[in-house]
């Protein structure tokens, strides 16, 4: 089974548990002035609670579409790599961008974003529809939503939304593939008596 399965029933279980255990979603947010004097686990666990039903079901529908499709081409572990590496980015650039607060920020969009990011560098070409009705190549959507994530951060347009966390997931999913492709790129086949081969 995918990765990509395993991380959307923990969300959804995180979920429940939130809806019923008093605290949970407490405990397991990230609150920056807790998460940076102990409670490190916040850097990881935010990405799994959710602040309702439509937060919870957009960001597990747009895990599932792009994240099926884009872990066959990646690979299970570059693609949870890829996930839990650009959620806990997201979470320290926006406590570098905001600062130390008693507000927390729950939710998947940062690694979300950062898996829509990944797939449009690896397609930049390939069609995805904005709101399920306006058809765009990903390049163009990931920085129409990069510069969306930006003013909005800046000019605070999108109350209790934490914009800098979705555009720290956009970073950290061009970066990651980034370094990737480059990795990738330097790989040299191995050599026998001053002939490459690869082994089949």
């Amino acid at each position: 089974m995918k990765v990509t399965y395993y991380i959307v029933a923990l969300n959804v279980i995180a979920f429940i548990l939130q809806m019923s255990i008093s605290g949970f979603t407490e405990t397991f947010a990230l609150t920056p002035v807790l998460a940076v004097n102990g409670a490190y686990w916040q850097f990881l666990t935010y990405m799994f609670m959710h602040g309702g039903i439509s937060h919870i079901l957009i960001n597990m529908f747009i895990l599932t579409i792009f994240g099926i499709q884009f872990e066959s081409v990646l690979g299970s572990r570059r693609f949870l790599t890829l996930y839990l590496a650009s959620g806990v980015f997201s979470a320290f650039f926006y406590l570098v961008l905001t600062g130390e607060s008693f507000i927390p920020m729950l939710g998947a969009s940062g690694a979300v974003f950062a898996v829509l990011t990944a797939y449009a560098f690896k397609f930049p070409n390939n069609i995805v529809f904005i709101g399920f009705l306006f058809p765009l190549p990903a390049k163009y959507a990931v920085i129409m939503f990069a510069v969306i994530e930006f003013f909005a951060g800046v000019f605070d347009l999108q109350m209790g939304v934490a914009n800098f966390g979705h555009l720290g997931g956009i970073l950290a999913g061009f970066l990651i593939m980034y370094y990737w492709r480059n990795k990738d790129s330097h790989r040299k086949a191995p050599e026998f008596a001053g002939l490459e081969f690869v082994w089949e």
